[in-house]
């Protein structure tokens, strides 16, 4: 719209009149011609380029924020799989040896060899462990939404 108020406008018009009381018929045709000058033009070539200016910032914009969500989805995944590397170690060594520390303890316990306060360390040791186990889980599937939602975004 404003590259079109710099360039000029041409019009045409054309009417006709019913003469009455003997009158003949009146034509009439106008042609009209607008050329911008002055401070107007100049405004306007101003817009123009105010306008490419503005567009240019917005894709610089727009690829800064794909900047942002790419970095951002890089950085979780090397989250995620230092994540999933503790959860493996949770899952293959550390919650069964303490398992079977427990059952050990227990075992003592049912013998008269082990103290009831060591089978219950042993058995709250195991049950922090899981909880701490069921928080990176949770954390490892948050950080996987999250993920998935950048991800959408690009």
């Amino acid at each position: 719209m404003e590259r079109a108020k710099v360039k000029p406008e041409f019009g045409l018009r054309y009417d006709d009149m019913f003469g009455f009381g003997g009158f003949p018929m009146q034509y009439t045709l106008m042609a009209m011609a607008k050329v911008p000058i002055g401070r107007a033009n100049r405004a306007s070539r101003a817009n123009v380029e105010s306008l490419k200016w503005k567009a240019d910032a917005l894709t610089m914009q727009k690829k800064v924020v794909l900047n942002e969500a790419s970095g951002m989805a890089l950085g979780l995944n090397t989250d995620i799989k230092a994540k999933y590397k503790q959860v493996v170690l949770f899952e293959e060594n550390i919650i069964p040896a303490l398992r079977k520390n427990y059952q050990v303890m227990l075992l003592g316990y049912q013998q008269n060899t082990e103290q009831l306060f060591t089978l219950f360390d042993s058995w709250n040791t195991l049950n922090k462990t899981m909880i701490e186990y069921l928080d990176l889980l949770q954390q490892l599937f948050v950080l996987r939404v999250e993920s998935e939602r950048i991800s959408e975004i690009q």
